[in-house]
């Protein structure tokens, strides 16, 4: 029984260093990721593959629901993946 308790007490600081360098990962990508210039790559990349039928900005030169949801899974997969 006690060598069961050793076990998760050695596992939860090597849980945490994971839990904080995800939380690194996530704040650094979420900042490069977030400004301008990176939806006006996504804007590139979308407009070569879909011939300019899906709009990141709008007449206001805003970004669009569907730029954020599009950065937010290529977030998520750069998450996933680091």
């Amino acid at each position: 029984m006690n060598k069961n308790n050793e076990n998760v007490n050695e596992k939860e600081p090597f849980l945490y260093v994971l839990k904080f360098r995800t939380a690194i990962y996530s704040f650094i990508l979420f900042v490069l990721l977030s400004n301008k210039i990176a939806f006006n790559v996504l804007n590139v990349i979308i407009s070569s593959l879909f011939n300019n039928r899906i709009e990141i900005f709008n007449d206001k030169n805003e970004i669009t629901l569907l730029a954020s949801f599009i950065m937010a899974v290529f977030f998520a997969l750069c998450i996933f993946i680091f």
